[in-house]
């Protein structure tokens, strides 16, 4: 996952034959500089151009990339912004084959560490009935500056070095590549307090609250080990925008904890979801949880 930055002084698109409509400049990762000159007008095919190559691993169908974005509306008469990560302070993500057709198509294949601009008709975009949600008209040509910071396959795990979980606590057992952990839980009453094991200790930094996460996780239930929620088993990795916004025994558990770690999480109720579990998932208030984290990256 590691990210080659290039420097781009000035880089022109070039949408239409001897016109030069559109010209993106700045640095890769960057918030990017737009100039849409006076009279240029979209083509009516899908155009995406790199204008930074990267040198790191290709884009491929199913990832979770990692990006930092920005996104026009064009008619060729006028222009406006549309949405721009940068201003949020942390990264986008954008999984490959969920996107409109011209993002899917524009992004796959292309590796970390690049720059792609992209021309995007209403028929690779959202057709002609536009998007009210966005303010997207049926016959706006969208254009996106993306820089792809990292990219995720559902194979995607931690590595780095092995420790036990420790007597009294879960087994855990590595599955297949792209699987979930076996999960083996004691026949004994849980622990009233919330433990947290790395059982894989990676070796990238240690993670805030406040970051954005993109992880592989599994979640259990002690009673009777039912797994009531597993990214493993919908074949994805899965972000999470802040732990601040997760129940305490996750919050606090994984808060210090290095990227590339699995960490396996024993939550007790007053840690978890309190005195009202919730039903759909077949907790009661009185469940304790037990987690498989791996903690792939963090933004």
């Amino acid at each position: 996952m590691v990210v080659l930055l290039a420097i781009a002084a000035g880089i022109t698109l070039y949408l239409l034959p001897g016109k030069d409509p559109l010209t993106v400049t700045g640095a890769f990762g960057e918030q990017p500089q737009v100039t849409f000159a006076e009279g240029g007008r979209p083509g009516e095919d899908l155009k995406a151009e790199t204008v930074i190559a990267g040198r790191g691993v290709a884009v491929a169908q199913g990832d979770l990339a990692v990006v930092q974005f920005a996104s026009y509306a064009w008619t060729g008469t006028s222009h406006r912004e549309l949405d721009d990560s940068h201003d949020r302070g942390k990264p986008a993500v954008m999984r490959i084959g969920e996107l409109i057709p011209g993002l899917n198509k524009s992004l796959l294949g292309r590796t970390v560490g690049s720059r792609v601009v992209m021309s995007i008709p209403p028929k690779d975009g959202y057709g002609a009935g536009g998007n009210a949600e966005t303010g997207v008209t049926g016959t706006d040509t969208l254009i996106y500056v993306v820089d792809l910071l990292a990219t995720y396959p559902k194979t995607a795990s931690a590595r780095g070095r092995v420790r036990p979980a420790g007597p009294a606590l879960p087994q855990v057992t590595a599955g297949p590549a792209g699987g979930a952990p076996a999960v083996a839980i004691p026949a004994t009453d849980p622990p009233a307090e919330l433990r947290a094991k790395a059982l894989i200790e990676g070796d990238g930094p240690a993670i805030r609250a406040d970051q954005m996460l993109v992880t592989h996780y599994q979640g259990q239930i002690w009673r009777n080990g039912k797994v009531f929620d597993s990214s493993w088993n919908r074949g994805e990795v899965a972000p999470l925008s802040s732990l601040t916004g997760t129940i305490p025994g996750i919050l606090e558990g994984l808060t210090g904890k290095k990227v590339g770690s699995r960490v396996l999480l024993v939550i007790p109720p007053k840690d978890g979801y309190g005195k009202k579990g919730p039903e759909a998932a077949g907790i009661k208030d009185d469940d304790t949880l037990v987690f498989v984290i791996d903690i792939l990256g963090a933004y």
